[in-house]
């Protein structure tokens, strides 16, 4: 029978292209370095925590903060870092994914070869789905990837399950989804004990470790900052976005699009239909410890899409689907690993046409912010401006401040009224405004200072600069 790990040519092959790929995604991301709509929110963030702002006291944002800080380091060595090397910067996490996935796959497989294959997988994975820009994902992964390591090796050492409780927060802290490892993790443990009691006084370990790092928070906001608990809790854990008319999602929300998005998302990762077809194998017994663990974490990396279902959410999904289908079905792809090729196939020719939609994409949104940055730096003297109808982006590339950080910070236009961005930008701020979501009887306290045109992909738009009396 042939087998895919000891055939040199093809599993060589394989891996080049895998490689390959991500080679052609930093070649796009280096030659055309360009700033995303989230990208430009999480670095001028970042920005403005190195020059002294509070997230907490001063920043009205929904998301956790720790990613933002990790960002905000090479900013206080200098205001002037460039997009090259805050990529760099960005993309040493990768590496690190790597490594801690190949351990954490070691536990599953005891072939050297899959586990390197499937590592590779995800990194090029990673980057078909949105990995070139910068986001807080790649971040929860490494988190999580380092805590189920640790409970894989350690087992239930004590002082182990404390640190995966922190490593845990850690995920949680880099943006509320991460938690969603927490019930696999207390599933293994209750496996691993064997017995009520022991169980209890592990999990507590656990859960001390996730503890702790939220009461220093608290003690150290409280302490310097002012900050009240109650807000500290209801900011930490999203509960004003989530009790708030705020909308938390940028594209039209509803289950059929859930099914839709999961459906490409099989597509475009083929991978996930054998998971399935190996999970309802009657070969399999879902109880079992790996098996039971791994499921878990692969339903827990799906609820995220009960909030959105961006591309990049599925950085978070990918690794535990790879996880799972080598738990289900290590027996069948360590004796017939012949059916991982055409789905290798379809994946790579699948991401040769995004990456050439990607490539153009990139290459448009590098030449329109090298064309736009100047013009909005010649039309725009005031630093506090909010975006309406241009990207986020230049709140980073512009260093445009928040007119309004308590309430408008940087969210985006669709999370808020045009009625609440006209009332709440302060006296002497401004906004850059398109023509079609001016309304003169909302903005009558402010001046129409200058019209000009802002490039907008191939074409041009009209913008006003409009400042409040």
């Amino acid at each position: 029978m042939f087998n895919l790990f000891n055939n040199k040519m093809i599993y060589y092959g394989l891996l080049f292209l895998f490689i390959a790929l991500t080679g052609s995604y930093l070649f796009i991301i280096y030659a055309f370095p360009s700033v995303s709509n989230d990208s430009g929110y999480y670095l001028k963030i970042a920005y403005d925590l190195a020059n002294g702002l509070s997230f907490f006291k001063e920043l009205n944002c929904s998301y956790s903060p720790l990613v933002m800080y990790m960002l905000s380091v090479p900013f206080y060595f200098s205001d002037g870092i460039g997009l090259v090397f805050m990529f760099t910067y960005y993309f040493a996490v990768f590496p690190l994914i790597g490594v801690l996935f190949y351990q954490i796959l070691k536990h599953y497989s005891s072939s050297k070869k899959m586990c390197l294959f499937f590592t590779t997988l995800l990194i090029a994975a990673n980057f078909v789905f949105e990995g070139f820009h910068i986001l807080l994902e790649p971040y929860v992964l490494l988190f999580q990837l380092t805590a189920i390591w640790i409970l894989l090796t350690w087992k239930l050492k004590s002082s182990s399950l404390f640190l995966v409780g922190v490593l845990i927060f850690l995920a949680f802290y880099s943006k509320q989804y991460g938690l969603f490892i927490f019930p696999a993790v207390v599933f293994w443990i209750y496996k691993e004990a064997n017995n009520t009691k022991r169980f209890f006084i592990k999990t507590s370990y656990l859960g001390f470790g996730f503890l702790v790092p939220i009461l220093l928070a608290i003690g150290y906001f409280y302490t310097y900052e002012n900050i009240a608990v109650v807000n500290f809790l209801a900011r930490l854990f999203g509960i004003d976005a989530l009790k708030g008319d705020e909308v938390i999602t940028w594209v039209a929300y509803t289950t059929a699009g859930v099914f839709k998005k999961v459906g490409q998302f099989t597509i475009d990762f083929p991978f996930f239909a054998l998971l399935l077809f190996f999970i309802f194998s009657k070969k399999n017994k879902i109880t079992s410890q790996i098996n039971g663990f791994s499921l878990l974490l692969v339903i827990g990396a799906f609820c995220t899409l009960y909030f959105a279902y961006y591309s990049h959410y599925f950085q978070l999904i990918i690794p535990y689907v790879i996880l799972a289908m080598l738990s289900f079905g290590r027996n069948i792809l360590e004796k017939k690993s012949m059916i991982l090729v055409p789905l290798c196939l379809v994946f790579l020719v699948g991401a040769s046409l995004k990456y050439k939609n990607k490539f153009v994409e990139k290459r448009e949104h590098h030449h329109e912010q090298l064309v736009n940055i100047p013009v909005l730096k010649s039309n725009v003297i005031s630093k506090d401006v909010y975006l309406h109808g241009i990207s986020p982006a230049y709140y980073f590339l512009c260093k445009y401040n928040s007119p309004s950080y308590a309430v408008l910070g940087y969210k985006y236009p669709v999370s808020l009224t045009l009625n609440t961005i006209a009332s709440e930008i302060s006296k002497g701020g401004c906004i850059l405004i398109e023509p079609k979501f001016f309304k003169p009887e909302l903005f009558n306290a402010y001046s129409k200072i200058n019209e000009f045109k802002v490039m907008d992909g191939s074409n041009s738009k009209t913008i006003f600069l409009l400042e409040k009396n």
